[in-house]
């Protein structure tokens, strides 16, 4: 058997956990036609696969879902293209004559496309006209103008929070709440990793979208379903580790989901290539010191973008996590005056770098924390 742990695409089927009454309670709602969600939390908390395990399980209750990643269509041409080419793929009827479309969509154009096995299929582009507020709306509206009598469909936008550079002025969030607000047979899904910045597009009263969505956020999953979880796919595969050492690699990666599975990828990687059926606690630090190893440039190069200030407060919390940066914490690694500390906070949080976790703030990628307490 191959490797039963899987970091590089979303954990689907038993390499799925946790997340079941979350599932199961989002499945309700869009089963029952009921409201709008952003699911929001920090990077590799596992948002993705739970959405990608819920579209699966829409899918087979009959429920199409349409997915459309914000970040690779960074223009506002880009996303319309995108996204009128994925809704019409997935919820045209089969009938649907393509010639109907001139009625919804007068700022776009069919064109015919061969995919790699010689099929033809169609996607859309834009006319020469400048894309403003009529146009998005035309295409913001053609899910709930495909769909017929109470066929329902979900649609799935992550990286939402990066519409914000598609249109200026919040223009983007405006045209879209305007839209989707009569939609009565598409619901929406929005979720993002730079989740403190999708939070507030939903729960500051000046933003479009407040209000507009149920807010539910996404946290690490209880200890001992991780824990569960680390054994269960060991014994999957042939291999055997034992509770405790399960739970020092849990803890190692902060019960963090993305990383419990690539720290336990690594680690059966490690004991299979030695031919041995059981894991040790030292195969799970070699493990974690190859992995931190591995990141070396990727992290050098991160480093390289930062502020002297946010490098600082980076090291300092590697080193030690606090609750508050007051005078003596400050002192103690040397950051400088309280404006300088919560400026780099601000932006180190705004990007994903930090985060709180049980009260303290921590450097959100362990392997990154790792390497900075030997910078």
């Amino acid at each position: 058997m191959g490797n039963p742990f899987n970091y590089l695409q979303f954990a689907r089927g038993d390499q799925f956990y946790d997340r079941r009454d979350i599932r199961e309670d989002l499945l309700s709602r869009f089963l029952s036609g009921q409201s709008n969600v952003v699911l929001y939390g920090p990077r590799r908390y596992g948002k993705s696969s739970l959405v990608a395990e819920l579209t699966g399980d829409l899918e087979k209750a009959g429920i199409p879902c349409v997915t459309l990643d914000v970040v690779k269509v960074p223009s506002i041409d880009l996303f319309v293209s995108a996204y009128a080419t994925k809704v019409y793929r997935r919820l045209a009827p089969v009938k649907f004559e393509l010639r109907k479309l001139g009625t919804f969509l007068k700022s776009l154009r069919p064109k015919m496309t061969l995919d790699q096995t010689g099929e033809a299929g169609f996607s859309f582009e834009p006319s020469d006209e400048q894309i403003g507020a009529e146009a998005l709306t035309e295409v913001l509206d053609l899910p709930q103008k495909l769909l017929s009598g109470k066929k329902r469909a979900v649609v799935v936008l992550d990286e939402f929070q990066e519409v914000k550079d598609l249109l200026p002025n919040d223009g983007f969030e405006r045209v879209m709440r305007s839209a989707i607000q009569s939609h009565r047979n598409v619901s929406y899904i929005f979720l993002g990793s730079r989740y403190h910045m999708l939070r507030r597009m939903f729960t500051d009263h000046n933003r479009p979208f407040y209000k507009s969505a149920v807010t539910i956020h996404i946290d690490k999953p209880p200890v001992d379903e991780s824990v569960r979880f680390v054994v269960d796919r060991f014994a999957s595969a042939g291999k055997a580790i034992a509770c405790e050492t399960a739970e020092r690699l849990v803890a190692k990666v902060e019960n963090i989901p993305y990383f419990i599975q690539q720290l336990g990828f690594e680690t059966f990687r490690l004991i299979d290539d030695a031919r041995r059926k059981s894991v040790s606690p030292d195969d799970v630090d070699s493990a974690f010191a190859n992995l931190s190893g591995f990141n070396r440039d990727q992290y050098e190069q991160l480093m390289l973008t930062l502020s002297v200030s946010q490098k600082k407060l980076l090291i300092a919390l590697s080193r030690e996590r606090t609750d508050e940066f007051g005078d003596a914490y400050r002192r103690r690694h040397a950051l400088g005056v309280s404006s300088t500390v919560n400026s780099a906070k601000g932006k180190l949080m705004e990007d994903g770098h930090i985060e709180q976790s049980e009260g303290k703030y921590v450097v959100a990628d362990p392997f990154f924390a790792q390497f900075l307490r030997f910078a």
